[in-house]
């Protein structure tokens, strides 16, 4: 059967602020081609905690694939910066975001020093023939998902809980994306938060390694690699979310003692 161009249309996966009652806050960003609806179990779970948690909707999502054409790696990290903003008076802030997410999540860290930690699920960090999109997008607008070969099996058949999003890229998006892998290359030497990393064995969308290489390359001194044994590329709503939960409570927990706030 043959799948829609936009997934799940039915769902709002739209920008939402969910306030807490602990002066903790986390800005929480969606990945590529997805909307608000792959953090939101995710982001109601911290906000059970206390914590407040804002989810802004990148641009050229949530709408129709055509609208990523024009858009610019920067325009995403602009959006996610406008989320510091949001939650800004919040003493203990921490980043955290689903593949291209990530890498946004490491980008404000790198450049605010004052956040607390990073929480990356899944870093979209690299992909397998990512280098074609730039000189196919002249010719080729959209294509299927399936056009790279680690995308062959779309992320969304092995998830327990309903995704959302475009099951077709804009190239020029897709080249956008690789723009941001070189960016959050050149500058990780500047992420000294701590920062905790998840990923699944079973991912076929980006290459699992990506997440080891951004371990190895981080000079962060309290930094870890959790690696999910069942879990595709959407960690955030795959089979092993109760432990990516629990494991990002703990590591906001952990991380906020150590830094003396009681």
């Amino acid at each position: 059967m043959k799948r829609p161009i936009f997934e799940n249309p039915e769902l709002d996966g739209s920008t939402f602020f969910l306030p807490g009652n602990k002066p903790i806050g986390v800005l929480l960003l969606h990945g590529f081609t997805a909307t608000t609806v792959e953090v939101r179990p995710l982001a109601e779970y911290l906000n059970r905690q206390g914590y407040s948690v804002f989810c802004p909707l990148l641009p050229g999502h949530g709408t129709r694939p055509e609208d990523m054409i024009p858009v610019r790696w920067q325009d995403w990290y602009e959006t996610a910066q406008n989320g510091l903003e949001r939650l800004k008076g919040i003493s203990n802030l921490f980043v955290a975001g689903e593949s291209m997410g990530g890498l946004l999540s490491l980008l404000l860290a790198a450049s605010h020093p004052w956040i607390k930690g990073v929480i990356l699920y899944a870093p979209a960090i690299k992909i397998d023939g990512i280098w074609r999109a730039k000189w196919l997008a002249p010719f080729v607008k959209i294509m299927p998902k399936n056009y790279l070969p680690e995308e062959e099996e779309s992320e969304t058949e092995t998830d327990t809980l309903p995704w959302q999003g475009y099951n077709v890229v804009a190239l020029a998006a897709v080249a956008q994306l690789e723009k941001l892998q070189k960016e959050v290359l050149r500058q990780i030497y500047r992420v000294h938060q701590s920062v905790l990393i998840f990923q699944g064995k079973q991912d076929r969308t980006i290459n699992p390694s990506g997440s080891q290489l951004l371990y190895e390359k981080l000079p962060s001194q309290n930094k870890s690699l959790i690696w999910l044994e069942k879990s595709g590329h959407c960690v955030v709503l795959d089979r092993e979310l109760d432990i990516v939960k629990s494991k990002t409570m703990e590591f906001i927990e952990k991380t906020i003692s150590q830094s003396g706030y009681p």
